[in-house]
């Protein structure tokens, strides 16, 4: 299996207009919504019943279903290390593609509440932990410049990029020690910190088998009641002694505590849990190096499933757009958004492909509603786009 950062470039240029490149279904067998109906497993198109705009935007006023609270969530911006240039672009992030995704971020009509950045800001994958502080910095200032970040909170997150690091001599993806710190210094030193410190650590009984303090790399928190989990799908662990048992690893233990906890809590009343790592890749894979840890894709699924308030996991990772259920009796929602600006994945089946973002709507009946803007993919990937994102049709991920 390939890693996932290596999948070489999809060199087609979308100069159309971008269609609607959306799929969903189970989760062996993503289908089309692009017709209505209902997928393999349910899956359904919004916007059934003439609930969404041609715009993609649902109802606002009016006696309608309104949008309580909406987020941004999208991954993958950074570069291949070919194109890193560390004097001219310190970030390593895909410059022309990250501006343009905080410009049509900054002119949806409805100000989302947060931007969560689903990991792989920046390139790093090195053992160097200064290489991953520089491109860190690099990017907060990148972000920082643009009018965007004083009227949206960011919500940055680790990825494989961040957390991990390449052996040369095995061309294994490892756990790197130093990045931990290097992280969480930087999330406070940037002021992106504000929503980390409630996660799980190594004191005793330590049940995630944590190597470090994980509390502000996997946490949780809430607003306008709705509870949101961060989870770090790279998390240091003492587990086993090789890269395939140590890679994708999360805090399962904590995460069902967690989940519990804002189940019973009754000013809560939807739950997003957001990885880079989806829990099962686009292409079915669930090797670690594609999704989260093998040994844990089973109690994820089920801490998922037998929380009736979550509504979705949102991951990246996979350089992509997909959309599925998992298994389960509810069949929870996995909303991949992996096509945020790296080289995309070979095998992505859109024609044409596209660079972007999802907005997630939570209405005022709790119906859960996901747009993708879409935008063209220039030629060369890291080249300026030829236009801005626009919305295809709301898939409704929940009921």
């Amino acid at each position: 299996m390939n890693p996932r950062h290596f999948r070489p470039l999809l060199l087609a240029v979308a100069v159309a207009a971008c269609s609607a490149g959306v799929t969903n279904g189970a989760d062996t067998s993503p289908t089309d919504p692009a017709t209505d109906g209902t997928g393999a497993e349910g899956g359904t198109r919004a916007g059934e019943g003439g609930t969404t705009g041609p715009d993609g935007r649902g109802p606002d006023g009016g006696g309608g279903d309104d949008v309580a609270l909406s987020f941004v969530f999208v991954g993958c911006n950074r570069i291949s290390k070919a194109d890193w240039h560390r004097t001219t672009n310190p970030s390593a992030a895909n410059v022309a593609q990250l501006q343009q995704t905080l410009t049509d971020i900054a002119a949806i009509p409805r100000t989302p509440k947060f931007v969560f950045f689903t990991g792989d800001l920046v390139l790093a994958l090195e053992k160097d932990s200064t290489v991953l502080a520089g491109q860190l910095d690099g990017w907060s200032r990148l972000y920082k410049a643009h009018p965007v970040s004083s009227k949206v909170e960011l919500i940055p997150m680790t990825g494989n990029h961040e957390m991990l690091y390449k052996d040369q001599s095995s061309g294994l993806e490892l756990s790197n020690p130093g990045a931990d710190q290097v992280w969480t210094q930087w999330l406070t030193a940037s002021g992106f910190g504000a929503k980390a410190g409630n996660g799980p650590t190594s004191a005793a009984p330590n049940a995630d088998a944590l190597q470090d303090d994980q509390s502000k790399l996997s946490y949780s928190f809430d607003a306008s009641g709705v509870h949101f989990v961060v989870l770090n799908t790279d998390t240091w662990t003492t587990t086993g002694s090789s890269s395939a048992t140590k890679l994708g690893w999360v805090a399962l233990h904590w995460l069902k505590a967690d989940l519990t906890a804002a189940q019973a809590n009754p000013q809560i009343s939807s739950i997003f849990v957001f990885g880079h790592k989806p829990v099962v890749n686009p292409n079915g894979s669930t090797l670690a190096d594609d999704a989260i840890n093998p040994s844990l894709t089973a109690g994820v699924k089920e801490a998922l499933d037998g929380t009736p308030k979550v509504k979705a996991y949102l991951a990246a990772h996979a350089h992509e757009w997909d959309a599925r259920k998992l298994t389960g009796a509810r069949g929870v929602y996995q909303v991949i958004a992996g096509n945020g600006g790296s080289a995309l994945e070979s095998d992505w089946a859109a024609s044409p492909p596209y660079y972007g973002f999802s907005e997630a709507r939570v209405y005022t009946s709790g119906r859960v509603g996901v747009v993708s803007y879409q935008r063209p993919v220039p030629s060369p990937y890291n080249s300026p786009t030829v236009a801005a994102a626009k919305p295809v049709p709301e898939l409704t991920i929940f009921p």
